[in-house]
């Protein structure tokens, strides 16, 4: 029969015991503010921040994990006109630009969570995020996840233009990915609405 360990697993920066669930591709360091991706069992450090509630409600504030991939974005080519794509590109519908998506890291159903990516991607509504001693857990989605949900939100912000996507070839460069714990208020019918932007979920 074969034998299981279990082992605590403790921050590297300042030997806390932390907080992980199972699954869990991330976790955070209540004590000290380390972020921790685990990596084939090792903890590799990670940003992790939290955004303030900006929109007063009733209940409980939970922090949900997302994902934050800050990339550079070429677009190779294109046979279609039209110019969703240059509010991400800060204005310009040129070749391409600078776009930070917010994926949400935990479970959500499929149209939930790409209403969500969206709304946080294209109004990228924190300014600055800051150190909380708060928990932040489930961590269903790890950053290759997160990546294809990035390509996936490119491709639907471009093929909802108003004319007919024949054409859509582009290159996504990630150059940092970091978590972002975004407050929700847990309320009285058993959902959840996000204190950046109100969306229930």
């Amino acid at each position: 029969m074969s034998e299981f360990k279990l082992e605590a697993i403790k921050c590297k920066n300042c030997g806390s015991g932390l907080m992980v669930e199972i699954n869990d591709f991330v976790t955070y360091c209540t004590n000290c503010g380390s972020g921790f991706e685990i990596v084939n069992g090792i903890l590799q450090p990670i940003e992790v921040n939290f955004a303030q509630p900006a929109r007063p409600a009733e209940g409980e504030i939970v922090y949900k994990p997302f994902w934050i991939l800050k990339t550079n974005v070429t677009i190779l080519e294109r046979t279609s006109s039209g110019g969703f794509l240059k509010n991400l590109f800060g204005g310009h519908d040129g070749a391409g630009g600078a776009i930070k998506f917010y994926i949400p890291a935990f479970r959500l159903p499929v149209d939930n969570m790409r209403e969500m990516a969206s709304a946080f991607t294209i109004k990228d509504p924190v300014a600055s995020p800051q150190k909380f001693n708060v928990k932040v857990t489930g961590f269903t989605y790890g950053r290759e996840d997160a990546l294809k949900i990035a390509e996936f939100l490119l491709i639907s912000f471009e093929a909802e233009k108003s004319d007919t996507m024949k054409t859509f070839r582009y290159d996504i460069k990630v150059d940092s990915y970091e978590i972002l714990g975004i407050p929700f208020y847990k309320l009285s019918n058993g959902t959840m609405r996000d204190a950046i932007i109100g969306l229930s979920v």
